[in-house]
């Protein structure tokens, strides 16, 4: 079976914030892909609700109407992803989709997946075309694992998913790879070879990505001056905040801003 990368496009990836509360009933043109990093929520496909939780993956088609609320006293911390198949050429992967997955149904993934969806958020906003198209065959890749293979929500080692909720709880806080690992209990050279084996990427660079993700909605989403913004992120100084989103992004942030 061979999918074509050139046809299937990923137009973006997009984290939502924890302040992120309810959606009107509403549909797109492209499919809509949902990977939860953390809270739950109830999320409707024409009018049939699931739960759902930190890990789970569930897509809808285009035009296909849907709604999420987030209960009170709760959050959902969230990537949305939009993609677009071509109706002949991508038929395969669609087909596999829907008879695999299924639209609307949640699959259980686990945080095996919660760098992968940072790096595809980086690339996907790239005004580079090679990252945008290595952003679009990397989600092709993960949506041939996730139809091949029915048993990726097998749970993470307890230390990987306690330093993911740590990092996703302190996202706006500045901490460095010492004071997470005494968090966790472990030894620092044990971690980093558990965290990488687990997760793809060093557990700090993981962190950054998360917090640059959130820092590009922000730009994306307010009008807060750059000082606040690289505060809600954890740095104190926004000269080094700006220096580190340039890397992340490849865009100064103020640019980035605009081009949003």
């Amino acid at each position: 079976m061979m999918y074509i990368i050139d046809i299937m496009r990923l137009n973006s990836c997009l984290l939502l914030p924890r302040t992120f509360r309810f959606v009107e009933a509403h549909s797109h043109d492209a499919y809509e892909l949902h990977y939860v990093l953390a809270g739950r929520a109830s999320f409707e496909v024409q009018g049939r609700a699931s739960a759902v939780r930190q890990g789970d993956f569930f897509y809808t088609r285009p035009r296909t109407t849907h709604r999420m609320e987030v209960p009170e006293n709760s959050y959902l911390l969230q990537y949305i992803a939009f993609m677009e198949l071509d109706a002949e050429g991508d038929a395969e992967l669609a087909n596999d989709l829907e008879a695999l997955v299924g639209e609307g149904s949640v699959r259980r993934l686990g945080d095996r997946y919660h760098a992968l969806f940072a790096q595809l958020s980086r690339q996907s906003l790239s005004r580079d075309e090679r990252e945008r198209r290595a952003a679009s065959a990397r989600l092709m890749a993960f949506l041939y694992e996730v139809t091949i293979d029915t048993h990726r929500g097998s749970r993470s080692h307890p230390a990987i998913e306690q330093a993911l909720d740590f990092m996703r709880s302190h996202v706006g806080a500045s901490y460095d790879l010492d004071e997470l690992v005494t968090e966790l209990g472990l030894n620092k050279s044990y971690f980093i070879r558990l965290f990488r084996s687990s997760i793809g990427v060093p557990p700090m660079k993981y962190a950054m990505n998360l917090k640059m993700s959130a820092a590009a909605d922000l730009l994306r989403t307010t009008t807060e001056p750059l000082a606040a913004v690289a505060a809600r992120v954890g740095f104190d100084d926004h000269y080094h905040f700006a220096k580190r989103f340039k890397q992340w992004s490849g865009t100064a942030p103020g640019r980035y801003r605009q081009q949003g």
